[in-house]
């Protein structure tokens, strides 16, 4: 799965209106919190992991890892979530040197600039059952959305990129839940800054077409049991991708609720007799 990342060459959001705790706590021990160097940009808190060596004139892969709502706030610690443990293994790092970043929002992972439509039922009768019963359950005024945080986690890629060794030809995003919605939302905002991306949990708002990001290689994932995010998002995703020639492998982990964390981010293979198989 990592050999994949790194080899590849206003907050409103499918969650909106959910209040959000802040700063519940980092999700991975000490000894990994320590890992990360604690950074600030542009009042935006964030990790980085660095290389264990860097060498002169070589440049290395990034990571970006956009927290869940679990990360939500600005402690700089509920931002590394427990898959953030799988980058600082020993023997990871020395197969797979790479700088990885964690940023932290206090909402939702939104683009300055994004607008929602009017959602008349006519428009909405031509979304997908699950996605009619979201905008049923939650609030989508139209307008444009407020000033975006995955905006500000773009500058701060280029930023990265001019103090380190960065190779820009080798960024990848992943994130989950609300980091997985944030996943498809920033190769779908910006697909020519991305090598690759692993959603897992997300979705992406039905009003955004996928075919913007068919060429960017994805592989998502998705509990089939998700009480919270639908596995239907995930499923139509793949669907339209599959229309338009996409480069997208799907994942689906039957009985995993939403917990697909466990699996996605150090997956070790399908397992058909428990109904976690990859389609392509």
């Amino acid at each position: 799965m990592f050999l994949f990342v790194c080899q590849s060459h206003a907050q409103i959001s499918e969650q909106q209106d959910r209040p959000r705790q802040q700063n519940q706590g980092a999700g991975v021990p000490t000894e990994i919190l320590d890992a990360y160097d604690a950074r600030m940009f542009d009042g935006m808190p964030y990790r980085l992991l660095l290389p264990v060596k860097v060498e002169a004139g070589k440049k290395y892969p990034l990571i970006v890892s956009l927290h869940g709502g679990a990360g939500v706030g600005d402690d700089n610690k509920s931002n590394l979530r427990n898959w953030n443990a799988n980058f600082v293994d020993k023997a990871w790092r020395a197969k797979y040197p790479c700088f990885v970043v964690a940023p932290q929002a206090v909402g939702n992972w939104s683009v300055t600039g994004e607008s929602i439509p009017e959602l008349t039922d006519a428009l909405k009768r031509t979304y997908s059952d699950a996605w009619q019963t979201r905008i049923e359950e939650r609030n989508y005024p139209p307008g444009p959305m407020s000033d975006g945080p995955l905006t500000k986690v773009f500058a701060l890629i280029d930023d990265l990129a001019e103090e380190f060794s960065v190779d820009t030809d080798r960024v990848y995003v992943l994130g989950h839940s609300m980091g997985g919605a944030g996943t498809w939302n920033a190769v779908w905002a910006a697909p020519e800054r991305f090598a690759a991306a692993i959603p897992s949990a997300g979705g992406l708002l039905p009003w955004k077409d996928p075919a913007k990001f068919k060429d960017v290689p994805i592989w998502a994932f998705h509990g089939g049991s998700d009480p919270v995010a639908p596995t239907d998002f995930s499923r139509e995703i793949f669907a339209r991708l599959k229309e338009v020639e996409g480069n997208l492998k799907y994942t689906e982990l039957r009985d995993v609720q939403h917990g697909a964390t466990q699996f996605a981010f150090n997956y070790q293979g399908d397992q058909p007799e428990k109904g976690f198989v990859t389609q392509y």
